[in-house]
């Protein structure tokens, strides 16, 4: 597996066990210990010159997960090309009951005594895309806000991941615990979203009595198309964005300046949402938007 004392790092971008690479004569324990590798578990290292993403502690992690395990939600996401977390979040496993596997720093493992749909991804097995939707949504131990579950919901159903008619139907017989917040987490989802962050302003908007509509045109008495608004409030004339980071980049703030002005001119009025105000005090963007609809 391994090249004879390899001090070229490009043979360890991938993860592999730290104890087989020693017995194999490659490495040394002092080498596993330097710089130039990363520990992403217990025994399990990169080189340090590897990026470092969350499919990437996936695949480390199913080097020592037994074979029965079943690598799930928005790890299996990430493994399936839409890597919602970072590299830091728990890997996500479920596994029938009675299989043995041990817990440690950075996985998440529940344990589930019903049938757990999947197929092989080498030694071990990966969540159904249903299934992976299934486990995001009723999944309370990870401790995410419904707002944030709406967003990787969202995200499933606007990469095609998943089916929004499949999944009502797969989840329609099912008693698993969380089943409640999953049908509310569903019936809150909207494939039209962007973004995280937007889901989840449009959740909280929501679940308040607020309903604003998504991904709103808008054009000039003359037909002209002037922007789309993330979310908005048409019959009041009102937009609520919400701003990143990146829009703070470059020529990016006058862009929004000029394109919001344009929009202003037709009667229509902005609440800007930044990262700090929506993860800060979401009750207060809330009550922000109430007031503004009250004018």
């Amino acid at each position: 597996m391994f090249q004879r004392r390899s001090r070229d790092l490009v043979d360890f971008a991938e993860p592999f066990i730290g104890s087989h690479a020693v017995a194999e004569d490659a490495l040394t324990l002092c080498d596993l210990r330097s710089p130039s590798f990363t520990r992403l578990f217990r025994n399990v290292y990169v080189a340090s010159t590897t990026e470092v993403t969350h499919s990437m502690r996936c695949r480390a992690a199913a080097l020592f997960a037994p074979s029965g395990a079943v690598l799930t939600g928005c790890s299996a996401a990430a493994v399936r090309g839409l890597e919602l977390v970072g590299p830091q979040d728990l890997v996500e496993f479920v596994v029938p009951e009675k299989l043995k596997f041990n817990r440690q720093a950075g996985l998440h493992i529940r344990r589930t005594s019903r049938m757990i749909d999947s197929e092989p991804w080498g030694d071990i097995q990966l969540a159904t895309p249903l299934r992976l939707a299934l486990d995001v949504t009723t999944n309370t131990k990870l401790h995410r806000s419904l707002p944030r579950t709406v967003g990787y919901l969202d995200a499933f159903l606007g990469s095609g991941l998943v089916n929004p008619a499949e999944l009502r139907l797969y989840l329609l017989p099912r008693r698993d615990n969380g089943m409640v917040r999953a049908r509310k987490a569903v019936a809150l989802a909207d494939a039209r979203s962007e973004s995280l962050p937007e889901s989840e302003l449009r959740v909280w908007l929501t679940v308040a009595g607020l309903k604003p509509e998504v991904q709103v045109d808008v054009v000039t008495g003359a037909g002209d198309f002037l922007g789309r608004l993330d979310l908005a409030f048409p019959a009041r004339k009102l937009a609520v964005e919400y701003d990143g980071e990146w829009h703070l980049d470059g020529i990016q703030p006058r862009l929004d300046a000029q394109r919001r002005a344009a929009i202003e001119a037709e009667g229509w009025r902005f609440v800007i949402v930044t990262k700090a105000d929506l993860y800060g005090d979401p009750k207060r963007v809330v009550a922000t938007v109430r007031a503004a609809l009250s004018l």
